[in-house]
């Protein structure tokens, strides 16, 4: 496929899924591999798009972002994780993705008793409906095209042999952005305290932690009583950091008798 054409296609498309085809079909036809080595002949670095921290910038709009870089896409054995957007990948270098894919649904992920293990140059990413768990995390030389358009608020984390989650992480990466909120609101009393309370119910595990630590600033109590149902918390860092926090507060309050 052209370049012009494949672009034309793209810029009509708003999911990965109608555009799959296209894209492995152009990077397969285009050369990559000599053109690199034409950049690096000519000390062009810009010879095929915008140089940014995260690669080469092939093509961007509004909805995609089409980049030249560096892949090693890996996950903790046994560990499969879900991601905020979708994504296409076509390997370039000599390697492979080998990875498995877990069907996701409301209650976690399908596990079998054998892994169908997928080995290939060409890797679909979708943010809903799969958790992946990949294999040989070595770096590969990738175009890789993400749909900006996708936000997956909340991620998570499953094992791989029960199926249940692990964690959930802030999919959209704003994390510091809460944590700015939060510094702000404990700076205006405690009409600050009903937005913390509330994103101590957050499903991201860090910022229901961080909300309850500043939580405390404002209203001991009430931060206190959070604190104890957080006992209970499904995730087991949150839980262990709640047991510590309590017999750090009941030497505390023991020594201030």
């Amino acid at each position: 496929m052209e370049m012009d054409q494949f672009f034309s296609v793209l810029a009509k498309s708003d999911s990965v899924e109608s555009i799959d085809t296209a894209f492995f079909e152009y990077v397969e036809q285009r050369n990559f591999k000599q053109e690199i080595q034409q950049l690096i002949d000519k000390q062009d670095y810009e010879l095929l798009g915008r140089v940014r921290n995260d690669g080469i910038v092939l093509y961007e709009d509004k909805q995609w972002r089409m980049l030249l870089t560096l892949d090693a896409l890996t996950t903790d054995p046994n560990v499969a994780v879900t991601f905020s957007s979708e994504s296409l990948y076509s390997v370039i270098s000599n390697h492979r993705y080998v990875l498995h894919a877990y069907p996701e649904d409301d209650e976690g992920i399908q596990v079998a008793d054998e892994k169908n293990t997928i080995t290939t140059r060409q890797l679909k990413i979708l943010s809903s409906g799969f958790a992946y768990e990949f294999y040989q995390p070595e770096e590969k030389v990738v175009v890789a095209l993400h749909n900006k358009s996708i936000k997956r608020p909340v991620c998570a984390r499953y094992c791989g042999e029960t199926g249940k989650k692990l964690a959930a992480y802030s999919g959209t990466h704003n994390l510091d952005r809460y944590k700015m909120f939060i510094g702000i609101m404990h700076q205006f009393g405690t009409a600050g305290s009903p937005f913390l309370e509330q994103l101590t119910k957050h499903p991201v595990n860090a910022i229901r932690w961080h909300a309850l630590v500043e939580l405390f600033k404002l209203d001991h109590e009430r931060a206190k009583h959070i604190l104890v149902s957080f006992l209970q918390d499904q995730c087991p860092t949150i839980r262990a950091q709640a047991n510590a926090t309590m017999a750090q507060l009941a030497e505390f309050e023991r020594m201030n008798a």
